[in-house]
């Protein structure tokens, strides 16, 4: 920048990811995404609401079936992201369909993007792009839902320039922090589970039906003896709770866990929940695990795909991105929606 557990550990210092992860490689059948060879990550199918245009036929509606496509490579595919001048992609022409990428552009996308905010390829594949972390800001905005019909700029900057590069206080300590509640991550879970657990580095998955989609995961779990892809890693180092146990910080009603029982849960209204169910969406895979981190405690909280809160979310992601995006890159460059 993926989970089953419910429970919370103590924290400890933290190595970095094993440079010797195993290649994580999308594949094109349709298995499920837990039957995969060996540690390599084979995801089954995006999770789209829809496999159509807004207007269009079925909705899928389910976990498994959305592969990427199956009309060959991508550089013969015709419904490919507007997003000018990229190798191997064009500008959909027509109504407004979903874009779709072949499974060999899925795939060197998310492997050349490894290492995230420090590979100038992930900032560049996440311009004009909604990714995960804009998703709760943009569906629940006003102009999504009918309350202005004022396009929020900063939502659009944010869009079509991939997001600010300047690091907060609460941004430096999230990023100085991830290996440590990886490492306690992996030991908690690994204790848990009997067996040991890893964790394997991702770039950006691009949604391969929808390809004006991505979501960067923090990781993907594995399990350490089948070497199958189990669920996605999404890690939070809360700033502001930095010097609390996670029990302490869920008595702040702005926190995104609460406690059920001896358990914590990921808050259904928090913007934490819209951005692992886009990473859910995007990667194909069915369950994650948010992991939040303090000096105190590693809570880990168990976050299943949610079909019904996609199908109603996804719709207002798309509807921003062929509303607000598109017109705003055709007015700013002309050449941008008529190249092929």
């Amino acid at each position: 920048m993926g989970r089953p557990r419910k429970a919370a550990a103590t924290s400890t210092s933290s190595p970095a990811l094993s440079s010797s992860t195993p290649e994580f490689k999308p594949a094109a059948s349709k298995a499920s995404s837990a039957s995969t060879s060996g540690s390599s990550f084979h995801p089954t199918a995006s999770h789209s609401a829809s496999t159509r245009s807004r207007k269009g036929a079925e909705s899928s509606g389910g976990r498994g079936a959305a592969v990427p496509p199956s009309s060959g490579d991508f550089k013969n595919n015709q419904e490919k992201l507007p997003r000018a001048k990229s190798k191997g992609e064009s500008v959909r022409q027509g109504s407004p369909a979903p874009c779709q990428l072949g499974k060999e552009a899925v795939m060197k996308i998310e492997q050349e993007t490894r290492g995230q905010r420090n590979n100038s390829k992930w900032h560049e594949h996440r311009e004009n792009r909604i990714t995960a972390s804009m998703a709760h800001k943009i569906a629940n905005s006003k102009y999504i839902n009918e309350k202005s019909s004022d396009v929020p700029q900063s939502y659009l900057k944010a869009v079509v320039n991939a997001g600010s590069r300047v690091q907060s206080p609460a941004m430096s300590w999230g990023i100085k922090n991830e290996k440590s509640a990886i490492k306690e991550y992996k030991e908690l879970t690994s204790k848990q589970a009997g067996k040991d657990v890893t964790v394997n580095e991702c770039g950006l998955f691009v949604h391969p039906e929808k390809s004006w989609l991505a979501a960067s995961p923090d990781g993907i779990v594995h399990d350490g003896t089948t070497g199958k892809p189990v669920k996605l890693l999404e890690i939070k180092c809360p700033y502001k709770h930095r010097d609390h146990t996670v029990k302490d910080a869920c008595k702040d009603a702005s926190f995104c866990l609460e406690k059920n029982g001896d358990a914590y849960a990921l808050k259904k209204n928090h913007a934490y929940y819209s951005q692992v169910q886009c990473q859910l969406a995007a990667t194909g895979l069915t369950k994650a695990d948010l992991v939040v981190h303090t000096k105190k405690e590693t809570a880990v909280a168990p976050v299943e795909f949610d079909a019904k809160f996609w199908e109603k979310t996804e719709p207002k992601l798309e509807k921003f991105y062929y509303e607000a995006v598109v017109p705003h890159l055709e007015r700013k460059n002309p050449v941008w929606i008529s190249e092929e």
